[in-house]
């Protein structure tokens, strides 16, 4: 590689990174439009130079963008497309977020049953690499799928586990939402109870 192609690449890798950037704070401040044709600009040059962590990046965020503006099929798609290069380069971080957002996808197409293996594999990979905020928030979040399921003993039990990560990280907000939860259903199970959802059982991480 000639010092004028190393260079060449340097400059289009800040290019790169500079796009992804100012993508990421156009989505915070809910310019998806921006957000979308940033991230394909950026996704399109670090193509160009064979960096597989901006591609599963981009291709990520835009699955994030169009989970945003409800489009969960075109969510599903990137999330895939970013998964499967996270696959080939071992990105087990990439993998763990992805999974998880897959799984999120599948919650809010309230396809619960397709949600559950997504998370399952999302937490796999938060333990091995020892992400406990990760495995806090997907053990909660297969806590409602199973809760949505009627499968209430294993509800309970991916609360508890999510209560439980979430105290060990001094979270008392979200592990106050998981009692919320879980008290619904031990209050229900003890009562009789109705039918009916709490409202809190559609908080999402």
């Amino acid at each position: 590689m000639t010092d004028a192609t190393a260079d060449g690449d340097n400059t289009a890798k800040a290019r790169a990174e500079a796009l992804h950037q100012s993508s990421l704070e156009a989505m915070e401040r809910k310019e998806f439009e921006a957000a979308m044709e940033g991230f394909s600009e950026a996704l399109a040059l670090f193509r160009e130079l064979h960096d597989v962590v901006g591609q599963a990046m981009s291709l990520h965020n835009l699955g994030l963008v169009c989970q945003e503006t409800g489009d969960l099929s075109g969510a599903k798609s990137w999330f895939e497309q970013s998964l499967g290069v996270s696959e080939l380069a071992g990105l087990d971080g990439g993998i763990m977020l992805t999974c998880h957002q897959l799984g999120m996808v599948a919650q809010l197409a309230k396809d619960y049953a397709a949600a559950k293996p997504w998370y399952e594999r999302a937490l796999t990979a938060g333990e091995k690499l020892v992400n406990v905020s990760v495995q806090a928030k997907t053990c909660h979040q297969l806590g409602i799928c199973a809760h949505f399921l009627g499968e209430m003993d294993d509800a309970k039990c991916w609360y508890e586990k999510a209560i439980g990560l979430f105290e060990g990280l001094g979270d008392k907000q979200n592990a106050d939402k998981t009692k919320k939860l879980l008290d619904y259903i031990t209050n229900d199970e003890r009562t009789g109870g109705d039918t009916d959802h709490p409202d809190c059982l559609h908080h999402q991480h």
